[in-house]
């Protein structure tokens, strides 16, 4: 009887223990599924990263990844984790040779081994060496369909301890997989249906800009216009007797607001046309729209068409200014070609941008045209749905998806007297704009060179192949103080480099011969460090992003303003002045760090891990005193006098960046590796 009770007993915990198990996989799948179900492709790998954590933590295994066969070809790591001193496999394309694992995986076949590698099948060579390499006792890796065909795989494994992979295992495992291969799937398409319309935005861009030809000559041509008479009257002014200072301020006062006005024209018909996506910021509504306007104000007023607009100021939203800039075109160009037949006094547009509340902005854009039948009101936001034979009926589709990317609504409405009115209304910005930067270029008394401070007169170097942009730049950087050099092509430069300490370059993109890209690269295989701050007229969001990962100080498009062109050249030189003194303390403490001996290193290594004098002693098998001797010497050599600054010492000196050698020799550095990764 008592035999009989304990064995109901044990089996009555045995059931308790699996049906807490079941409980607690039910929570986790519950939990996982909640994160994972209303997932965006730009956070897709951000969340599957923390499931696999709950995972590893819920299976007590040393990695969890999740991979997915791209083409059926080869497995791409998306993400893989393990605990803190287990090392996890890097994302990207799996590169070891294991064809009968793969070949598994792409027939659709779960391959589970408890016993690595005896559990391998004979034809298994290539797998069975890896495990003997890497340690690898246990693994599971499901493969995960989508439509029939094999888009992903889970996988498990375990190194520091085998373990046994039982049918509901992996049937939870499945399930877990399937959820992120589902959520996999969903991102992807997203991401497809997000870039086709950005495509399609962009195409409607491009179409609107070539409407504005004319209008665009005429905003670059007025004042282009102004310019140059106001430079002929500079030089008349000049070759006659006297003139006034204060006549010669006025003429170049003016022929920088004209440029100015020149360069905002350029720079807005450049962001429409260009396909990068921008990035959302705080966007002055009235000013983008404003901006808007004035691209086709000359064009309409060709057509008798007024835009009359009260553009609220404060009305600030967190937006893709190129976007909004499109849905205004795209409104004004509707409400123009409503108003164009009609009677001079009806070809008036009207817009306004104003306040809804404290959280919403309005934008209206009404005309005067025939207006909208009832029923049409919301079938005119369907793709292809349009009244003119011109027209592809795409325009206030594309609005529509705009707007409501930006959590906003756009409705249309029909004027009482005749005509229609379109509303925009976006959530408002929270806060309050931050004020601009003031240039620190200004910062620099009148009359003092902006070098010094800076370790002395640096050297300001400008490359470019258009003979009268270098003339300006070294005109402007003397007027400021600083010592130049021109350069015509990147060859020129390489062929005969200026002697002294060259702290800056202003640099072109696209030259005849060497690009600007390739002269940095050239630069830094050289060893060469001088702040690079490159000025184009062709720059695109890549150029400038491949520029600024090599190192470059900034990125400029031509035109720039001079103050804001100086102050970036002061902020480089600033930089490269840091970066001497620190390769100078850099070679002065990797120096000091030569003239330890091998058992000073020793110790070395011991302190900055934070172990106490008799540690060291009792791992070294040395007296403590003579610990504390070589410590004495050790922060002697080095010029600190504590650990604190001993540490900083070797992270400057670069001692902590390269795995210790196991002989305890003097070379190498004094950090603990951590396990390495074992792949699969």
């Amino acid at each position: 009887m008592r035999r009989a009770g304990a064995k109901s007993s044990a089996s009555a915990e045995t059931a308790e223990v699996v049906l807490l198990e079941r409980l607690a996989f039910e929570r986790l799948l519950a939990d996982l599924t909640e994160r994972i179900a209303d997932i965006a492709s730009n956070d897709f790998l951000a969340r599957t990263e923390g499931a696999l954590r709950r995972l590893v933590a819920f299976l007590g295994c040393d990695r969890c990844t999740f991979s997915e066969f791209v083409g059926g070809d080869y497995l791409n790591v998306l993400c893989s984790v393990g605990p803190d001193d287990f090392e996890a496999l890097p994302r990207g394309r799996f590169r070891f040779p294991l064809p009968w694992f793969l070949d598994e995986l792409r027939g659709g076949r779960i391959v589970a081994m408890s016993n690595l590698p005896d559990d391998l099948p004979p034809d298994a060579v290539e797998e069975a060496l890896h495990c003997r390499r890497t340690g690898l006792r246990s693994h599971l890796s499901i493969p995960l369909r989508i439509g029939g065909r094999v888009t992903s795989v889970l996988s498990v494994a375990a190194v520091r301890q085998a373990r046994t992979w039982t049918p509901e295992v992996v049937s939870r495992l499945k399930i877990v997989g399937e959820v992120l291969a589902t959520a996999l799937a969903l991102a992807r398409s997203e991401e497809e249906a997000r870039q086709l319309r950005r495509r399609v935005w962009h195409a409607d861009r491009v179409q609107r800009v070539s409407a504005l030809t004319a209008a665009i000559a005429h905003e670059l041509n007025q004042p282009l216009a102004a310019i140059l008479s106001n430079a002929q009257a500079g030089l008349k002014y000049l070759e006659r007797d006297g003139a006034t200072p204060g006549a010669i301020k006025d003429i170049l006062e003016a022929v920088v607001r004209d440029d100015k006005r020149a360069a905002e024209t350029i720079r807005t018909m450049r962001a429409l046309i260009r396909q990068d996506e921008t990035q959302r910021e705080r966007v002055d509504l009235a000013s983008a729209l404003g901006e808007a306007k004035s691209l086709v104000e000359s064009e309409f007023a060709g057509h008798g068409v007024r835009i009359d607009t009260r553009l609220d100021k404060g009305c600030w939203v967190v937006a893709d200014k190129v976007q909004i800039e499109q849905v205004g075109l795209n409104l004004l160009f509707n409400a123009a070609a409503a108003v164009q037949d009609g009677l001079p006094a009806q070809r008036l547009i009207r817009m306004q941008v104003s306040k809804s509340g404290e959280s919403r902005v309005t934008v209206s854009v009404r005309d005067a045209g025939k207006g909208i039948a009832p029923k049409d009101l919301e079938s005119i936001f369907e793709p292809f749905w349009s009244t003119r034979q011109e027209g592809l009926g795409l325009g206030l589709a594309i609005c529509r998806s705009i707007v409501e990317a930006h959590g906003g609504r756009i409705w249309a409405e029909s004027n009482a007297e005749g005509g229609a009115t379109f509303n925009v209304e976006l959530p408002a910005a929270a806060g309050k704009p931050e004020a601009p930067d003031s240039p620190r270029e200004a910062d620099v008394p009148a009359g003092t060179s902006a070098c010094e401070g800076l370790g002395g007169e640096a050297l300001v170097c400008v490359i470019d192949d258009d003979a009268a942009v270098r003339g300006s730049l070294l005109r402007l950087l003397d007027g400021a103080g600083w010592a130049g050099a021109a350069y015509a092509s990147a060859d020129e430069f390489l062929g005969n480099p200026p002697g002294g300490d060259v702290a800056c370059i202003l640099l072109d993109i696209q030259m005849p011969g060497v690009s600007g890209l390739q002269l940095q690269q050239r630069l830094l295989e050289r060893g060469c460090s001088p702040s690079i701050i490159f000025l184009t007229g062709h720059g695109n969001v890549s150029a400038g992003v491949d520029a600024m990962k090599l190192g470059a100080a900034d990125f400029l498009e031509k035109p720039v303003d001079g103050e804001v062109l100086l102050a970036a050249v002061r902020r480089a030189v600033e930089r490269h002045a840091g970066e001497r003194r620190h390769a100078l303390m850099q070679e002065a403490l990797k120096e000091r760090a030569a003239r330890l001996s091998p058992r000073e290193r020793e110790i070395l290594a011991h302190v900055v891990r934070g172990r106490l004098n008799k540690q060291i002693a009792g791992d070294l098998l040395i007296a403590e005193q003579t610990v504390k001797q070589h410590r004495g010497r050790v922060m002697d050599k080095m010029g600190v006098r504590s650990v604190a600054e001993l540490v900083l010492a070797c992270e400057a000196a670069g001692l902590l960046s390269d795995p210790p050698s196991s002989s305890g020799s003097s070379e190498g550095n004094i950090d603990s590796p951590k396990r390495a990764a074992t792949p699969l």
